[in-house]
């Protein structure tokens, strides 16, 4: 039961319709041996640490493999985002690709 005196407020739904249709994920690279994985960050946190050692990590299990580093790519975050990620797929094929690890966050 409601008092009479007490104010009524509208209520939104905070979660909107889903924007995106749902894609399956591509196939896992069974083998990373004499592939080339290229690294995306966005130079906010860590990957100057992290990806050195998420480098070691992969080239003990997979010693052939090759780094494309995340200096090659250019920060896509920030006040070039746009044009930075513009630049990702061609950079991407010119490094003839296989995988990407993309951003270390928090």
């Amino acid at each position: 039961m409601t008092a009479k005196n007490e104010p009524q407020y509208d209520v939104l739904w905070p979660l909107s319709r889903k924007a995106v249709k749902k894609t399956a994920a591509a196939p896992r690279v069974p083998d990373l041996n004499g592939k080339t994985i290229v690294e995306l960050w966005d130079v906010i946190f860590r990957g100057e640490t992290i990806y050195p050692l998420v480098r070691e990590y992969i080239k003990k299990r997979f010693p052939g493999v090759k780094f494309v580093p995340y200096t090659e790519i250019g920060n896509f975050h920030g006040a070039r985002e746009r044009e930075v990620t513009a630049t990702i797929p061609d950079k991407i094929r010119h490094f003839k690709a296989d995988a990407a690890i993309v951003g270390i966050g928090a």
